[in-house]
């Protein structure tokens, strides 16, 4: 059943971290839930509002070579790789995952073949989706509706443009920049995000320094867009100065962005829903967020928010509903690991955390984390890939499951 009327989510309360898989190197051990040898490095992993949980490991042995690949699981620690690339190909350090057990990724150095590819968990292949007529040098970052429609950025030795298609269907134009449309508002086109409306929102830029004055705009199939914030050279009553270059976006259009504001230069998360723009955390030097670290947080459709951030402890995982705020995850955290009792962190000063974290609309979260054995951060236990789950539901309405 549901709350009643007026209430609001409360922020999840997480079940122990459970890990799906973990990579290290070969002289220290054969990892976990990946082939022997198995590598992967700055990565982000998504979940599905099922809990199932998909990444790419860009180092999978075969034969004398190596291929990437697309690891797939129940988010119950049972899974393992689904797909394997070409030889010697590149594939992108994060894939998009919807409800329908689709994931979407880029593939580089594969002959004639480079370009976005979309694997089927029901047939367990990958296959090019044709982008014709938008027909670019290059693709990044595509993202995959629950309509199965996918979003992506078109790079040209000109410029950028957003695009998106029904795998069948011709590709259709959102945006572009003065590079690749002259007639184009935009001088820059910076890192965008794909909802199920069929929505790209993104940052852009209007200025020739293109930093001077920036906005998030949403884009529409038809090439119509709107405002979702500007920083102040855009709008003098702005209270952002400068937003981060890339954002996070839900199934149903709330946008999460990080930016530095305007009258003391503190870097903030920033929630929009519709025209209300609400702060999530705000860095404190003397209080609970000290800094916040340069990855995109990431939205679910009840509005949670999940984001990296440095507190008194080092790196954490935070979640906030612009009311409080809940320390997920973090360095120095014993977890389960299938080499016994562990630790989130490092031998040194490397960063504890890869990528960014991602929520479904439940609330689980899945993130990357390094490990080392509970007592000793000088042995390597490499990096493994964990989902913490919500024992009740936080659903797109806002409200929480009660039993």
């Amino acid at each position: 059943m549901a709350a009643g009327a007026g209430a609001q989510a409360q922020l999840p309360q997480y079940a122990p971290p459970q890990l799906q898989a973990r990579t290290n190197l070969l002289v220290n051990d054969n990892g976990y839930n990946l082939p022997p040898g198995s590598s992967f490095n700055s990565i982000s992993a998504d979940i599905d509002d099922a809990g199932r949980v998909a990444f790419p490991v860009q180092v999978v042995p075969n034969g004398s070579s190596s291929s990437p690949g697309v690891w797939f699981g129940d988010g119950n620690g049972s899974g393992g790789v689904v797909f394997y690339g070409p030889l010697d190909s590149l594939i992108s350090a994060s894939l998009r995952l919807n409800n329908g057990g689709l994931a979407v990724f880029t593939l580089i150095e594969t002959p004639s073949a480079d370009g976005i590819y979309r694997y089927d968990h029901a047939v367990q292949n990958a296959t090019r989706v044709s982008t014709t007529p938008v027909i670019a040098n290059s693709y990044s970052t595509p993202g995959i509706n629950a309509a199965g429609q996918i979003g992506f950025q078109a790079n040209y030795s000109s410029g950028r443009a957003y695009a998106s298609v029904l795998p069948g269907n011709a590709a259709l134009f959102h945006a572009a920049d003065t590079g690749v449309d002259p007639g184009s508002s935009y001088t820059y086109l910076y890192t965008p995000a794909f909802d199920d409306a069929r929505e790209i929102v993104a940052k852009v830029a209007t200025s020739p320094d293109l930093t001077s004055n920036t906005e998030i705009r949403r884009f529409a199939s038809d090439g119509t867009s709107t405002r979702v914030a500007a920083n102040r050279g855009t709008d003098p009553l702005s209270p952002i100065r400068q937003f981060d270059n890339s954002l996070a976006l839900s199934d149903n259009g709330r946008v999460a962005f990080i930016a530095t504001r305007a009258d003391d230069s503190r870097r903030v998360v920033y929630r929009v829903d519709g025209a209300t723009l609400t702060e999530i955390a705000v860095v404190d030097p003397a209080g609970t967020i000290r800094e916040l670290e340069f990855f995109p947080p990431a939205i679910n459709d009840a509005g949670l928010v999940a984001f990296r951030a440095r507190d008194a402890n080092g790196q954490a995982i935070y979640i906030g509903d612009g009311t409080s705020l809940a320390r997920a995850a973090g360095k120095g955290d014993a977890v389960a690991t299938d080499l016994g009792a562990g630790r989130i962190g490092q031998h040194n000063t490397d960063s504890v955390f890869s990528g960014m974290p991602m929520l479904n609309n439940r609330g689980d979260l899945v993130f990357v984390a390094a490990l080392h054995p509970d007592g000793d951060n000088q042995v390597e236990w490499g990096s493994g890939v964990f989902v913490a789950k919500v024992p009740d539901a936080i659903f797109a309405d806002g409200f929480e499951a009660v039993p």
